[in-house]
């Protein structure tokens, strides 16, 4: 099963612009779509899959047909005579090794050898004797034991396709864990914007105050005190508007390292994010989700691979700790004449026919080298099964934190949502009471400042739902289908 990949994502409109762009406004989904297509960790990850597809390759080729040829001169010196000893040999065949592990090879052999030797008495002399024999034929090689039958040798051929089905696993994992860490950096920098744009209004806002009480302060409405109450707090917001501006700064950086892969133009590159959408509740139900985590989280599939892994080699390995026996037949025709045209030319005509039977038999002993490999292999395979039910009850656990998370921060929302706007009436009130004269600089900024603070939180909560929501649909590994995210390994 020859194994390639494509990636398809319903908004790509991002992906055009991104190479020359100096800047970059982008949604969330453009985000996402801008760190599938130039994330470097992707980049490189998607490489596996293709080394996996190739090593599966490699493994079919061992089906592949072999052409052989051989030429082999030997010469032995002779002494006491004129003429030294002399052969020649030429083969030339092609041999398969077919899935059930029958080799097949069909050759033609030549053997040229002249001797000082006398036929007819049988002796070394000066004369001199020459004779080809060339054979042409097929030779069956089939094992009994070791090596017999389909399931020992295609074993590598299904390790390689589950090694391969595993590297895509992988690679979904590495799309998954960027688009989480894409949304995070996104919600994270659009709360560093609100909390920059949050830090210099109510520091306008001290600033404002501050001249509004100086005027008040010439006509005696205010005493002294109430300016350097204002001073001081503007100093303050001051401090906050430096602190949120650097957040923010690291907070893009965080971003451009997702979507971005040209190290010479990502500092000077201008990035504007537009407002996610406010995220809705989810409902969460374990057993529906821990089902949908096994069928779709390729952490567990590849986990499963690797068990299938296993299991094949603790087979192979009890198989080949099987004795060899393999019994080898030959057929063809043989030809003996003086010139080699003629002995090969007799060999695919009117040679002798020629048959060979035989067996080879082969058996370590005391075999503990196979012995303490199979011993290896069942150990592994049940280390590999629980890791599997390891990865279960993490799976498990690891949902249910995600849920208790998303269900806290939705009641957060609330709360924060409810507090801001609790903040926003008293600081109203407040600002009333101050121009008539019945409340002070103090009370004010202090609203202010609470009403900052409740804002904060519930852009906060906002954007750490939205983070939650992602690492939960990352748990169950829906993460894709909820962003529309097809990644498709289909067959050549």
């Amino acid at each position: 099963m020859n194994k390639k990949f494509k990636l398809f994502l319903m908004v790509v409109p991002i992906v055009g612009t991104l190479s020359s762009a100096e800047s970059l406004t982008l949604s969330m989904e453009e985000a996402i779509a801008a760190a599938l297509d130039k994330n470097f960790a992707i980049r490189i990850e998607r490489i596996e899959p293709e080394i996996a597809r190739e090593e599966l390759r490699q493994a079919t080729g061992q089906y592949d047909p072999v052409l052989q040829s051989k030429y082999l001169y030997r010469k032995n010196e002779l002494s006491g005579f004129s003429r030294d000893q002399e052969s020649a040999s030429f083969e030339f065949g092609v041999g398969s090794t077919l899935p059930w592990g029958t080799h097949v090879q069909a050759s033609i052999q030549s053997n040229d050898q002249t001797t000082p030797f006398d036929p007819f008495t049988n002796e070394y002399s000066e004369s001199i004797s020459t004779s080809i024999s060339t054979f042409a034929g097929i030779t069956v090689t089939q094992p009994v034991l070791r090596g017999f039958g389909l399931n020992s040798n295609h074993a590598q051929v299904r390790i390689a396709r589950e090694s391969s089905d595993a590297a895509w696993e992988n690679f979904r994992a590495q799309v998954m864990d960027s688009v989480e860490a894409t949304i995070s950096a996104y919600q994270n920098l659009f709360f560093a914007q609100q909390n920059l744009r949050i830090a210099e209004r109510t520091r306008d806002l001290a600033l404002q105050l501050l001249k509004d009480n100086q005027k008040r302060v010439e006509t005696g409405a205010l005493a002294p005190l109430d300016i350097v109450q204002a001073e001081s707090e503007a100093a303050l917001r001051e401090v906050s508007v430096i602190s949120s501006g650097a957040f923010l700064k690291k907070a893009e950086n965080s971003l451009k390292s997702l979507i971005w892969n040209d190290p010479n133009s990502v500092l000077a590159l201008d990035l504007e994010i537009l407002p996610p959408k406010e995220p809705s509740n989810f409902e969460t139900d374990s057993t529906r989700d821990f089902h949908m985590a096994i069928e779709k989280l390729p952490e567990y599939l590849a986990s499963q691979s690797g068990l299938q892994i296993r299991q094949l080699q603790v087979k192979q390995l009890q198989r080949d700790a099987l004795p060899q026996l393999d019994l080898i037949g030959s057929a063809g025709r043989l030809a003996i004449r003086d010139g080699l045209s003629d002995s090969v030319s007799d060999a695919f005509g009117d040679g002798e026919a020629s048959f060979t039977v035989g067996a080879v038999f082969s058996m370590p002993f005391p075999n503990r080298s196979r012995s303490a490999q199979k011993t290896q292999a069942y150990l592994r395979r049940n280390q590999a099964a629980l890791g599997i039910k390891q990865l279960e009850q993490t799976i498990r656990l690891e949902l249910d934190n995600a849920a208790i998370q998303l269900s806290a921060d939705w009641e957060r929302i609330q709360a924060a949502r409810r507090a801001r706007e609790l903040s926003e009436k008293s600081l109203q009130a407040e600002e009333k009471k101050l121009q008539v004269g019945t409340s002070t600089t103090f009370v004010v900024l202090r609203l202010q400042g609470d009403l900052a603070t409740a804002e904060i939180r519930e852009i906060n909560a906002l954007s750490d739902y939205s983070i939650s929501l992602a690492r939960f649909h990352r748990a169950r590994g829906s993460i894709l289908d909820v962003y529309n995210i097809n990644l498709n390994n289909s067959e050549n």
